[in-house]
């Protein structure tokens, strides 16, 4: 009887299925900080794309701190991860921003809605960074439980 090839894809996805689910929970909980900071600064009549930002700096610096204490570290200094942890979050902000900015103006989203959607968005390209280049995909403290 022929044996059935797994594909890659899926290959990965049983491979990093826990870590990936640990930073559901974990980008998750930094996205509901996002969405309240970016929520009451536009409350406050502040600009959407100026609230964007420093609501993404709140939550970049929430998610810092869990992702230290739930993924093990590749071996970088403190300040080298906080700096490629910025740098691959940035990346994330520009994807989430420019979606919300294009939700709102050309498809006449509502704001937060457009928000959420943009965040979703720049999730899993934030999450393959983290989890293949700034911590350890074999050494990581969640992986090895």
């Amino acid at each position: 009887m022929a044996q059935l090839r797994t594909s890659p894809l899926i290959s990965l996805i049983k491979q990093y299925k826990r870590t990936f689910f640990i930073y559901i929970f974990v980008g998750g909980g930094c996205a509901l900080v996002n969405w309240a900071v970016f929520y009451g600064l536009v409350t406050w009549r502040m600009h959407p794309l100026l609230a964007g930002v420093l609501a993404f700096l709140v939550s970049c610096t929430v998610n810092f701190i869990v992702c230290r204490k739930v993924f093990t570290s590749a071996g970088r200094k403190k300040k080298e991860e906080f700096i490629l942890i910025l740098l691959v979050s940035t990346l994330a902000l520009c994807i989430d921003l420019s979606t919300m900015y294009f939700l709102v103006s050309c498809v006449s989203m509502n704001l937060m809605l457009a928000k959420i959607l943009g965040t979703g968005t720049a999730f899993l390209v934030n999450y393959s960074f983290r989890q293949f280049f700034i911590f350890s995909p074999l050494n990581s403290a969640v992986a090895k439980r």
